[in-house]
């Protein structure tokens, strides 16, 4: 059996997915799609046997693939509280850009107030009585240090000189002067790390860590009693994954309105075809779980968390690459390394990543502290280091 099992991992049809919940269905249709890092488990060890059947056919020799439908269009879906919390970091984000103009400051008590939607603080009044906020899902170990950016992005507001190494302040860029940006001392553009952070330690982390996890999906959750306009429980926690991607239901082939991940997924996805997986898988595992269906519900989890990591890390190569085509304007290039940072701290906020934590701070410390003083050599190196960890190398150029 070992050696056949060798050969499955091997296979660039099948992969073996071993979950934490359970074994997944090896005609899975993109299992194949699985990054590296998925590995043989040995059978005896956890206690579980193994089954091999054999895959309904069609007549190109591959795996019958199941019909989806053209949307995600499922009785009972409510991803209401997502679009919310989505809605609310678009205000914050909308006020924390008002300080791109010297001479505009921010409070950081009233983005504090945002992230905990305390005192009637967004011009939405819906968000305001909604009961939903940021902080209460944010990755709670993080929660200190994402209000520190927030006091930071305060105190570079009051800066009434323009940015420089050493000087907190608006930059101009030099080759496109109608974009600039309030940069700390160090060069760091906080609404991008603090835009970010939220859309890794809420959006993300709350989709593939609660929601797509053993105790959002796994066998023990109801799948019988159905609450109207809501679902199963089951149901429901796989829809709110599905509403922090933050795209349409007939995505992708319509974009208008994608926000956050679903925008960034667009961004890559003509190399990692992101956008065409997680929404396919996002259908097949709802559908699933209609059937009863574990086995495929499972393997499109494993799917949908191997691919939002891919896209995280691809985008995290995406803006290296922008900081190294403008590596001679400080403006340009310390926004875009922001928004590199926050992809790669993003990566955290998955407990099956591929990444360590080790690997993390190594990217991290390559890019440094201080964007004012990063170079060219070492950006190379944090994005050889990503693209290596995440089998990018044919695509590293051009993400």
């Amino acid at each position: 059996m070992i050696p056949f099992l060798r050969y499955l991992q091997r296979s660039s049809l099948f992969r073996v997915c071993i979950s934490n919940y359970a074994l997944v269905d090896l005609c899975h249709p993109n299992l194949n799609n699985v990054m590296k890092k998925i590995s043989i488990i040995t059978i005896s060890a956890i206690g579980v046997s193994l089954m091999v059947t054999s895959c309904g056919k069609n007549t190109s020799g591959f795996p019958q693939v199941d019909t989806l439908p053209a949307t995600y269009d499922f009785e009972n879906v409510n991803y209401s509280g997502q679009t919310t919390r989505i809605g609310m970091l678009e205000e914050m984000v909308v006020y924390m850009k008002t300080a791109n103009t010297t001479g505009v400051t921010i409070d950081a008590t009233t983005l504090k107030n945002m992230f905990s939607n305390t005192g009637s603080p967004f011009a939405n009044p819906d968000y305001n009585i909604s009961g939903k906020q940021l902080k209460n899902k944010f990755f709670s170990l993080d929660v200190a240090t994402v209000e520190a950016y927030m006091d930071s992005i305060a105190l570079a507001s009051t800066s009434a000189v323009a940015g420089s190494n050493g000087t907190a302040g608006v930059v101009v860029s030099t080759t496109s002067p109608s974009k600039k940006y309030l940069l700390g001392a160090n060069g760091m553009h906080y609404q991008e790390i603090i835009e970010k952070s939220i859309m890794g330690a809420v959006f993300y982390y709350q989709a593939v860590e609660t929601y797509l996890s053993e105790s959002g999906i796994g066998s023990s959750v109801d799948n019988t009693t159905v609450i109207p306009g809501e679902g199963t429980a089951m149901q429901h926690h796989w829809d709110e994954a599905f509403g922090y991607l933050g795209v349409p239901v007939d995505f992708p082939a319509n974009t208008v309105g994608t926000k956050y991940w679903g925008k960034y997924s667009s961004t890559v996805t003509a190399h990692i075809n992101s956008n065409t997986i997680l929404m396919d898988e996002f259908k097949r595992g709802r559908k699933a779980i209609n059937s009863n269906n574990h086995s495929t519900k499972n393997g499109s989890a494993i799917l949908i968390k191997a691919t939002w990591e891919k896209l995280s890390a691809a985008m995290a190569i995406h803006y290296i690459n922008e900081g190294l085509d403008n590596f001679s304007d400080d403006a340009i290039r310390c926004h875009v390394l922001s928004e590199g940072i926050g992809f790669v701290k993003a990566l955290k906020y998955n407990s099956g990543r591929i990444i360590t934590l080790s690997e993390m701070d190594t990217v991290l410390g390559y890019i440094g502290n201080n964007l004012y003083t990063v170079s060219s050599a070492n950006l190379q190196l944090a994005k050889d280091m990503i693209s290596s960890i995440y089998g990018l190398d044919d695509v590293k150029d051009v993400l």
